[in-house]
C-alpha cells in the first residue's frame, strides 16, 4: 500500500470516528514525514545518509528525493523507497537517486515538502485536500467565537440634540401646567361643594323666638285674640291663672305667643313661651308638664310623636282635653285640643297628633 492509500485510509478512519482527531494528527504527521524523507513512522527504522566507500574522497551529496510514483506492486511500508547505488553501512529504505551536478559541495539532502506539510510560519492558506484539517475537527479549547461587530453610532448632530432638549423642556412645562390646573379644580370643587355643606352640617341654626307667622295655620276659624304678649298681659286676659303666671315669670319668660282656632266642637290653642336660652326653655317645659299634673291631667302614650314631646289628657264631665308639651330652641311649646261632651276621645287624640306634627316642621323638638 502506498503512502497516499494509507493517508486516504487514515482519513476514512477519522470520518468513521474510528480514531480521535489527536491520534489522526499524530499518525498523519508520521506518515507525511516518512514520505518526505524525514523521520519514519513509529516502529520503523529511520533512513541513514549513505557513506562513501572511500573515506579519503569527499562524499557526494545526496540528491533530493522525489515523490515516489504510485505503483500497485510497492511495499505497504511508506519508507520502502529505492536506495542510492552507493553502499551504506546500515540498511535504509531504498530510494531512487537523482544525479546532481558534480561540482556542488557536500550538503544535507534537500527535502521537497508536500503541499500539505507547509511550515507553521507560512500564512498562505493551501487549497483543501484530503489531509487538510477541517474546522470541525478543531478541539473545543482552540475554538474561539468571532468577536461581535457593532456598527459605529453616528455622532449626534447639534441641531438634533437641541431639538431633543427643547422637546423635553416643553413636556416638563406642559406637565407643570396640567398639575396646577388639576390642583385648582380640586380646590374649587372643595370650596364650592364640600366646604359649604361641611359648615352647614357643623354649624346648627341659631335658636330664635317663635312668632305668629312661624306657627302653621290651625284647622277651622282662627281666633281674633291671637297675639304676642307678656306674661302679665296673658294673665290679665285669662289665658292662664296666677299660679301659672308666677312660675313663668320665675323662669324668665319674656314673651308669650298665643294663637287658636275653632273647628266645629273642637277647639285648638297653641302657646310659645319665649325664654333667653335653650336650658331655660327646657326648664319651663318641665314646669308646665308638672303643673298639668296638678290640674288633673295624666300622661298618655304619644305614639307617632318624638320622645321629647310629652302628651297628657283630661276627661271631665263637660269635656275631653289633650295637651302636648315640648322644648324647641328658646321656646317652651304647648298645644291643646279640647271637645265638649259628648266627645269622641279618639278624634280629639288624632286632632292633637295632626296639629303637633304640623308644628314640628316649623319648631322642631330640641
Amino acid at each position: 500500500m502506498t503512502w497516499q492509500e494509507e493517508l486516504r485510509a487514515l482519513d476514512a478512519e477519522l470520518a468513521d470516528k474510528g480514531i480521535t482527531p489527536a491520534e489522526y494528527r499524530r499518525r498523519r504527521d508520521n506518515l507525511l514525514a516518512a514520505a518526505s524523507g524525514g523521520f519514519p513512522p513509529a516502529g520503523q527504522v529511520a533512513p541513514q545518509r549513505p557513506v562513501s566507500a572511500h573515506p579519503d574522497q569527499p562524499a557526494q551529496p545526496t540528491p533530493p528525493v522525489q515523490q515516489p510514483p504510485v505503483q500497485s506492486h510497492q511495499s505497504h511500508s511508506p519508507a520502502q523507497a529505492q536506495a542510492p547505488s552507493q553502499p551504506v553501512q546500515q540498511q535504509a529504505p531504498p530510494s531512487q537517486p537523482v544525479p546532481g551536478p558534480p561540482s556542488q559541495p557536500f550538503a544535507n539532502p534537500a527535502i521537497q515538502p508536500m503541499p500539505s506539510a507547509q511550515q507553521p510560519n507560512n500564512h498562505s492558506v493551501p487549497p483543501w485536500s484530503a489531509v487538510t484539517e477541517l474546522p470541525m475537527y478543531q478541539p473545543l479549547a482552540d475554538q474561539q467565537a468571532p468577536a461581535p461587530q457593532y456598527a459605529p453610532r453616528p455622532p449626534l448632530d447639534e441641531d438634533i440634540f437641541n431639538a431633543r432638549m427643547t422637546k423635553k423642556k416643553s413636556r416638563a412645562a406642559l406637565l407643570v401646567v396640567v398639575v396646577v390646573v388639576v390642583l385648582l379644580l380640586l380646590a374649587g370643587g372643595w370650596w364650592f361643594g364640600v366646604r359649604p355643606r361641611t359648615e352647614a352640617a357643623s354649624t346648627p341654626p341659631a335658636p330664635k323666638a317663635l312668632h305668629l307667622e312661624d306657627i302653621p295655620a290651625l284647622p277651622g276659624t282662627a281666633r281674633l285674640d291671637r297675639a304676642e304678649l307678656s306674661v302679665f298681659e296673658g294673665q290679665n286676659r285669662g289665658l292662664f291663672d296666677a299660679r301659672e303666671g308666677d312660675f313663668l315669670q320665675a323662669d324668665k319668660v319674656s314673651q308669650v305667643t298665643f294663637t287658636g282656632s275653632a273647628d266645629g266642637k273642637v277647639n285648638y290653642v297653641v302657646f310659645a313661651f319665649v325664654t333667653d336660652s335653650t336650658a331655660a326653655a327646657k326648664k319651663t317645659s318641665a314646669d308646665l308638664l308638672e303643673y298639668q299634673d296638678l290640674g288633673g291631667l295624666h300622661p298618655v302614650d304619644g305614639s307617632g310623636l318624638p320622645d321629647q314631646v310629652k302628651v297628657v289628657k283630661l276627661v271631665a264631665g263637660d269635656q275631653v282635653q289633650y295637651r302636648a308639651i315640648y322644648a324647641s330652641g328658646l321656646n317652651a311649646v304647648m298645644v291643646a285640643v279640647a271637645q265638649a261632651q259628648p266627645a269622641d276621645e279618639s278624634s280629639v287624640a288624632k286632632a292633637l297628633h295632626d296639629a303637633v306634627t304640623a308644628l314640628l316642621t316649623k319648631a322642631p323638638a330640641s
